[in-house]
């Protein structure tokens, strides 16, 4: 099990269907029973519950035995858990992953990853945001801090055979980008050094991460309300 990958799953898709007494218990679950490498668990909720969240309606004060147990009952509605029966120690419950939830994880979230290959990062104001969050903030060439007044999205290789796929554009500070030209992005930072705006690590970085870039390695992070998906998160 990918412990990642599975909160990643809860964070994005399980943990809005839940309230925050749901999400205490069903984490709490989690952690002693399927990131132990078991599928099940015996908890006594009248103490556990003690361990697991505060209440809003009196500071500093645990969830009531009564809510707690009708949370527990909730999470089963919800097909987040089985109960199993009571025992001497507590109550066996059965936990089930967001990924073997029905109907949790969107079906189509294959489908929208492929979309991102063909994604405009240079026209889309929320695509050209991903780019510019990816560098850091920073010119992707010179690595000047970025704000609102100073940065665009560049393009690596020049038009007329840019693309504006995000494996052809960067952000970068507006001098960078007039300075550029025609010029290949390669030579351009080689340009840089010799002029004295970067130095030779940087300039060794900037190198490297231009043929991550070509090879698809630089994916933009973007909202997974989108529904998009990136290979090697699947």
């Amino acid at each position: 099990m990918d412990v990642k990958e599975v909160l990643e799953q809860f964070e994005d898709y399980l943990a809005p269907k839940l309230d925050c007494y749901e999400q205490a218990i069903y984490l709490y679950l989690f952690r002693h029973s399927r990131v132990l490498g078991e599928t099940q668990v015996v908890v006594g909720f009248k103490s556990a519950r003690r361990r697991m969240a505060f209440g809003v309606g009196e500071h500093g004060k645990p969830m009531s035995e009564n809510t707690c147990y009708k949370k527990v009952q909730s999470l089963e509605t919800k097909q987040c858990l089985k109960i199993l029966g009571s025992e001497r120690s507590g109550t066996r419950i059965q936990l089930h992953l967001p990924s073997e939830i029905p109907g949790v994880i969107p079906e189509d979230r294959n489908e929208a990853a492929e979309s991102l290959e063909e994604m405009d990062f240079f026209v889309v104001p929320e695509y050209r945001r991903s780019i510019l969050a990816r560098e850091g903030g920073k010119c992707f060439y010179c690595r000047r801090a970025l704000d609102d007044s100073n940065w665009l999205v560049e393009h690596v290789v020049s038009r007329p055979e840019a693309d504006n796929s995000y494996r052809n554009v960067v952000a970068a500070c507006r001098g960078c980008n007039n300075r550029k030209g025609d010029t290949s992005a390669e030579e351009f930072a080689r340009s840089l050094y010799r002029d004295g705006f970067v130095n030779e690590k940087e300039l060794k970085e900037t190198l490297a991460s231009l043929q991550s870039l070509k090879n698809g390695e630089l994916k933009p992070n973007l909202p997974a309300s989108r529904g998009i998906v990136h290979e090697g998160s699947l």
